[in-house]
């Protein structure tokens, strides 16, 4: 349920870059209207990636405790290796901190919105700064919620009594290997993706 609401957060990051890139082109203004379309498409690209590997990930989870409880879990970071350190990976990109690919997006629609502030009017300069502030207020929650979802599963020691867990056959891995490989890649070749858009 947890990644089904985180969705909407991330839907709202790319409603706000469309938004962004409309108010460039009532302006006329085509630097405004490339940094919001562009945070807008790269977003639901990063999106597209980082949450299909949280989703592969929590069915890992599942499969190997057959619980969908987090508070029953705890201490699955030694037993699950591989599938901590990708979740780990895939909530960084997740709440936008480099060098994934979620910073790049926040980051292109962080610029255009300050770049609107700069020359809009008294109520664009209102509406920009509520929207700056909306997206921190995101980021910091977003952070605080992915901290709290892996400290509860994967770090710590077992809650409850659980049949025999182990690490997921490494089949498995491969899909969120190659999620993670795309995701670096934006992360740390952005120009490649900007341009592209």
């Amino acid at each position: 349920k947890l990644l089904a609401y985180s969705s909407i957060e991330n839907i709202g990051i790319i409603c706000m870059g469309i938004g962004l890139g409309l108010i460039g082109l009532g302006n006329g203004n085509s630097l405004l209207t490339y940094l919001g379309f562009a945070a807008a498409l790269l977003h639901t690209l990063n999106h597209a990636l980082f949450k299909s590997s949280l989703f592969f990930l929590a069915g890992n989870v599942y499969h190997a405790t057959h619980s969908l409880n987090m508070e029953q879990m705890g201490g699955l970071g030694k037993k699950m290796p591989w599938t901590c350190l990708f979740f780990l990976l895939s909530a960084v990109a997740i709440c936008a901190l480099p060098p994934m690919n979620g910073f790049v997006s926040e980051f292109l629609l962080y610029n255009g919105l300050f770049r609107w502030m700069q020359g809009a009017s008294l109520t664009g300069a209102v509406g920009a700064s509520f929207a700056i502030l909306a997206l921190v207020l995101i980021g910091g929650l977003a952070i605080i919620c992915f901290t709290k979802v892996f400290g509860i599963t994967f770090l710590g020691t077992a809650r409850s009594q659980m049949h025999e867990v182990k690490e997921m056959p490494k089949i498995r891995l491969i899909p969120i290997a190659i999620s993670l490989i795309l995701m670096l890649s934006v992360g740390l070749c952005p120009w490649v993706y900007t341009f592209a858009m």
